[in-house]
């Protein structure tokens, strides 16, 4: 006896009577169709969006920027999304292929339980197919996992494994890598984008921001500042750290600058504010920007022709501006700390520097001024470059 395989109906609808193992269309799935399946699953997965959970802090979360680049360039038909701290919120849309940004605001040995509810429960509605971790801490490997994201990739440096699911192939090297060991950041964000690999070529992308002419016009039309004016902005970060560089020094290129014709704006956050006190106690034309948002610093920053800072957030913002740029760090910390843009002019210490004399201090004025004369001088290159 044949096997029954299903009623086949004939055109007045009537059951036929006969139980022959004749075939129908339908809509079963039968083992065929799986190829077919799993190539449009493939498809479909090739246009979710990418979410970057990037860093809290300006310098680290402009460095994130090479790693969308890579990304952009791998997947040009996936939009990318970044979560990082609500103040770098407000200037990641002048990040190349960034189509949005989630704000998470960091809060340091707690979980922050019902906003990171609210941003997984938002971001559950995005589709997002692939979440790339450049922070490797189990708090920003959590909002991926319970967003659903089938994807999470990233470096396991606090053990989080089932909640990043791919490993770049340099992982297990990465996680016992301490100390001098350690992969700079700017290398391990391009390596979590590349997944570890290591050509012998390599032409990863610096930071970029760009901030339309017509934003920047507006800044300075509601600063009351002058576009004709060539402005130095100056970041001198903490003067309490180690990174920073001596206050007399800091005020005497002021003074220079300032009897040249330039404006001198002191830019940056709470922590350089009372530097910007003494500069402008023996400078008073000098302007304090410190006290400004965020936001205004990444105008301050476009606009200004000369920059001069230390190892911190706003020397990277100001590279990745394409800002001619003069930076001071101490001895050889500029390969690890410093930003990747090549038209940055890097001072250290000379190698004659005698012990005592300590962190930056080894880097003289007449360095920093001929620094600023020949980065000024140098044509200016097209953003990207």
């Amino acid at each position: 006896m044949s096997k029954f395989t299903g009623w086949e109906y004939g055109p007045a609808g009537k059951r036929s009577g006969n139980r022959q193992p004749k075939r129908v269309k339908s809509i079963s799935r039968t083992a065929g169709n799986a190829p077919a399946r799993k190539e449009k699953a493939k498809r479909v997965f090739a246009l979710n969006p990418i979410l970057l959970v990037g860093f809290p802090a300006v310098g680290d979360f402009v460095r994130c920027h090479s790693a969308i680049r890579i990304l952009a360039e791998r997947f040009p038909e996936r939009p990318i999304d970044v979560v990082t701290s609500p103040g770098n919120v407000s200037f990641a849309r002048f990040m190349p292929h960034v189509r949005k940004a989630w704000a998470l605001k960091k809060r340091h040995m707690q979980l922050g339980l019902a906003e990171r509810r609210d941003l997984i429960r938002e971001l559950r509605k995005q589709n997002y197919g692939t979440a790339y971790l450049m922070t490797s801490t189990i708090k920003a490997a959590l909002i991926p996992f319970l967003a659903g994201i089938p994807e999470r990739i990233g470096y396991p440096q606090e053990l989080q494994f089932g909640l990043v699911n791919r490993l770049p192939a340099d992982w297990l090297r990465h996680l016992w890598a301490f100390g001098p060991r350690k992969t700079r950041l700017y290398e391990e964000v391009c390596s979590i984008a590349t997944l570890g690999a290591k050509p012998a070529n390599v032409d990863w992308p610096a930071p970029q921001l760009v901030i339309p002419g017509a934003e920047l016009d507006e800044w300075r039309s509601r600063a009351g500042v002058e576009a004709g004016t060539p402005a130095l902005a100056i970041f001198t970060g903490d003067m309490t750290s180690p990174r920073s560089w001596p206050m007399g020094r800091f005020i005497s290129i002021a003074k220079d600058y300032c009897s040249r014709g330039w404006a001198v704006w002191i830019v940056g956050g709470p922590r350089e504010h009372d530097a910007a006190n003494r500069i402008r106690a023996e400078v008073p034309q000098a302007i304090d920007f410190t006290t400004t948002p965020l936001i205004d610093v990444m105008y301050q920053l476009g606009a200004s022709a000369l920059f001069l800072g230390v190892n911190g957030g706003m020397s990277h913002a100001a590279a990745a501006l394409n800002i001619p740029c003069v930076q001071i760090f101490g001895s050889n910390l500029s390969y690890v700390h410093g930003p990747v843009n090549d038209h940055v002019r890097y001072l250290e210490p000379p190698i004659s520097t005698p012990s005592w004399i300590e962190d930056t201090s080894g880097v003289s004025e007449e360095r920093v001024r001929e620094a600023l004369a020949a980065a000024f001088a140098e044509p200016r290159r097209p953003p990207g470059a």
